[in-house]
């Protein structure tokens, strides 16, 4: 057997490489090519990227400007009678490229020209333009005619971006409800913030001027692929003239009292609309807005940008003395013609309980429902108190939304504090009596007191009263809400006597709010501050507060809650929070022709 592998014949060998074939020469060719179009590719780019750059940005501005940024415009926030109180227009932003800076001019005079133009320090300036980014901010939101003056220049590696800017025409006027801007351009803060989804606009997309084959589109230059939809406006149920008559009384107060802090609150009973709303301390949303994004930076402490009103809670004192009348009356504990004795002082849950002033040594004697309220007697107060009853004070408490949210529609908002009726001992419920050992906020306890005086129906508090499309068109309407009933409409029709007689009577603690020819209702209060680091009543610390109704012998119209901290002169509600209530219930009343023409001359008297 041969097992030796067979010799290779002629015929089984491949035949020679020919390198003179055709197909060869061909796909030499065809390479050939192919490098050379890519080396002249590749060299038009280049000389487009680099050696015609300049001209084509000038090409590209020409050809298609921005008008326009491409973001939605925010809507507007109006006043009840459509007046803008919050707006946006138009700025640019100034850009730069630092590389295309240093490659094409002496950076030191380009430095100096942009900080003298921008009012920026020539260090930050610098400092910019030395980045390694390929675009860096010089200053955000500027002036458009600041804007076009830079741009006449022409500076290779200078440009902007337009963009929308938050102002506020009146600066410190309803700041705390209108909200502000961040440092970086959000929102934030009252009603910006909580209706930022419906302020804010949709942007559109980059500007086009070709078709899907590369053809240009004749009249389309400039035009966005998609155009940018603007944001929707806010129309309030706050009426601005009345809004800066609020402001130039709390500012009064404010510079003469000198307090810590000062809120002014008011509503309309019937539908639970906020009319208007302020707080110091303060602050000027322009000021923020303008440093937005920018290179300057605005301080403004934490504590001024606080909406008081909705966000602070406080033990009331003897304003919460309306609804405990409001109480006794619907529960039926007590009638008017009930009386209770007030010795000063009296031994309560093993402490002694006191009545306020010189009134806790020599008391008030014997009083009914309505002189309770009138001379603001705490032992009687506490007294009723304890005869409703925790379970049946706490029910009705409940009813009127205290130590709830009242879902008044702005951010922040406290739900104050009432204690469990199943946890209170004697002594709580009568701390309750007169406004201790319970928290609340204005706008809490406004809408409870504005429930029994408008008849017993609690409404939900409301800033918003519609929503406008960018047209005008009413986008959605809010209307007013009703919540519960609290009491009935006679127990509201005595509560509303009762508060005219702490005004009217000679010895009433409310008759500096008396106005001629109008029946006023109010109630004073003065209220120590509860420290809860550690547990006592701080010292000479005490809250002030007023609450105004009017008028009270028909459907009360606006009622009106002034609240004043710790301030440095005036000891008593009457002489602090009553004048600041009073300056606004005239104008009101002047306003709504509810004020005799013969009362006029006198409205000043005190």
């Amino acid at each position: 057997m041969n097992n030796s592998r067979p010799a290779r014949t002629l015929a089984n060998q491949p035949p020679p490489h020919n390198h003179s074939s055709p197909d060869h020469q061909a796909l030499r060719t065809l390479l050939v090519v192919i490098v050379l179009i890519a080396i002249g590719l590749a060299a038009r780019v280049v000389y487009l990227q680099v050696f015609r750059r300049d001209y084509f940005l000038r090409l590209a501005r020409i050809l298609s400007p921005a008008n326009q940024p491409l973001a939605g415009q925010p809507g507007a926030i109006r006043d009840y009678r459509g007046r803008a109180v919050a707006n946006s227009v138009i700025t640019a932003s100034i850009k730069a490229d630092p590389k295309l800076i240093r490659q094409n001019h002496d950076m030191a005079a380009v430095s100096r020209y942009l900080s003298k133009e921008l009012e920026v320090p020539i260090e930050q300036v610098e400092a910019k333009l030395s980045s390694k980014q390929s675009f860096v901010y010089l200053k955000r939101r500027v002036p458009l005619a600041l804007s076009e003056r830079i741009m006449a220049k022409q500076l290779t590696g200078i440009s902007r971006d337009l963009e929308y800017k938050r102002v506020y025409p009146e600066g410190v006027v309803a700041c705390h409800l209108l909200g502000y801007y961040s440092s970086d351009y959000r929102p934030l803060g009252g009603l910006e913030y909580q209706y930022r989804f419906v302020i804010e606009g949709q942007a559109g997309t980059p500007r086009r001027n070709q078709d899907a084959w590369g053809r240009t589109i004749v009249g389309l230059e400039n035009q966005p692929a998609l155009s940018p939809v603007p944001g929707k406006d806010l129309v309030l149920t706050v009426d601005w003239d009345l809004q800066k008559v609020v402001e130039d009384a709390l500012e009064q107060c404010w510079n003469y009292q000198q307090p810590d802090q000062a809120t002014v609150l008011v509503m309309e009973p019937d539908s639970g609309a906020i009319l208007a709303m302020a707080a110091r301390p303060n602050y000027d949303p322009n000021a923020i807005a303008s440093a937005a994004g920018g290179i300057t930076h605005v301080n403004i402490p934490e504590r001024h940008l606080i909406n008081l009103t909705v966000s602070r809670e406080y033990e009331p004192g003897s304003t919460f003395k309306v609804l405990l009348a409001a109480a006794a009356l619907e529960t039926g504990a007590v009638t008017l013609n009930d009386t209770f004795v007030c010795p000063g002082t009296m031994q309560l849950g093993g402490k002694p309980l006191k009545c306020w002033g010189r009134w806790a040594k020599i008391g008030h004697g014997r009083l009914n429902l309505a002189d309770t309220l009138a001379r603001s007697c705490n032992i009687n107060a506490a007294q009723i108190a304890v005869k409703i009853g925790a379970k049946r004070y706490w029910q009705f408490l409940h009813r009127c939304g205290i130590g709830q949210l009242t879902h008044v529609g702005l951010p922040g908002e406290a739900d104050g504090r009432l204690q469990a009726s199943d946890d209170m001992y004697k002594r709580d419920v009568a701390n309750i009596g007169f406004g201790q050992n319970v928290a609340v906020t204005d706008v809490q306890l406004l809408s409870a007191i504005c429930a029994v005086v408008n008849g017993g129906r609690l409404m939900r508090p409301y800033v918003v009263d519609r929503v406008l499309n960018p047209d005008g068109t009413i986008y959605r309407q809010i209307e007013p809400t009703l919540v519960r009933r609290v009491c009935s409409e006679e127990t509201s029709r005595i509560v509303r006597r009762i508060l005219r007689g702490v005004v009217e009577k000679p010895y009433g603690t409310g008759q500096r709010a008396r106005i001629p020819g109008v029946a006023v209702g109010g109630k004073t209060g003065t209220a120590q501050i509860w420290d809860p680091q550690t547990k006592q009543y701080r010292k000479n610390e005490h809250m002030l507060s007023f609450v105004l109704v009017a008028p009270v012998d028909s459907q009360p119209q606006f009622a009106i809650l002034v609240t004043v901290r710790n301030a440095k002169k005036g000891q008593y509600a009457s002489q602090v929070a009553v004048p600041v209530a009073r300056q606004v219930a005239v104008y009101m009343l002047r306003e709504r022709g509810l004020i005799p023409p013969e009362a006029l001359p006198r409205l000043n008297s005190p």
